[in-house]
């Protein structure tokens, strides 16, 4: 016996049998194609600007309206914490601090008449 076996199969196809093949992996199906996303017009440098949707204008002039409220707050807590600071420094106790409050008000009150104005000329601008 010269170690062939009498099955007649070589040591190749018997690894061949003894491994277990693989599943065939299906095909991924085909997706649709992506849908068309519409381009912005562009505006060309000479022609006039479109007018803004009703929806850009309230939401601008809810903007502007909105930094009213901040123009009046931040400015006076701004002024008087830096005359407070101020105070501190050069011992004048509520001096500076009174007179932080004070500038800062008026600075609070000058920027709403400024955005007021803004919104007044668009206001006319729209007309």
């Amino acid at each position: 016996m010269s170690g062939s076996s009498s099955s007649g199969h070589t040591p190749d196809s018997a690894r061949e049998e003894q491994e277990p093949r693989q599943p065939e992996i299906p095909k991924a199906p085909e997706l649709p194609p992506p849908p068309e996303i519409p381009q912005p017009e562009l505006q060309r440098p000479g022609q006039p600007a479109k007018p803004p949707a009703p929806l850009q204008k309230g939401m601008r002039a809810m903007a502007l309206a909105s930094t009213i409220g901040l123009s009046l707050v931040i400015p006076p807590v701004l002024g008087y914490f830096a005359g407070r600071w101020l105070d501190g420094r050069f011992g004048t106790d509520p001096i500076l601090s009174v007179v932080g409050l004070m500038v800062g008000i008026v600075l609070g009150f000058v920027e709403m008449v400024h955005v007021l104005h803004q919104i007044e000329r668009e206001e006319r601008k729209e007309r």
